[in-house]
């Protein structure tokens, strides 16, 4: 089994911890949540750490394009 390692890929793997310990406190969250729909404080939490978890992968989404952005913009300058 081939695990493609380019350095685009290894930017984007570099946020992943940070991704699957975000992803476990969502769940977690919602799962409260679920047991008591009308708790504000459980709605605050759910609300804020998908907020963080939003944020978290929208940076991981620029960081990856704005360095193939980058390399992008290198390439063309060698034509």
């Amino acid at each position: 089994d081939y695990e493609w390692s380019g350095y685009l890929t290894g930017i984007g793997r570099a946020f992943d911890d940070g991704v699957k310990d975000l992803n476990k406190q969502l769940q977690d969250a919602q799962a409260n949540l679920t047991k008591n729909p009308s708790d504000p404080t459980a709605l605050a939490n759910y609300q804020m750490i998908m907020s963080e978890y939003n944020l978290y992968r929208n940076a991981q989404s620029s960081a990856v394009k704005s360095m193939k952005d980058i390399d992008s913009s290198i390439v063309s300058n060698f034509r």
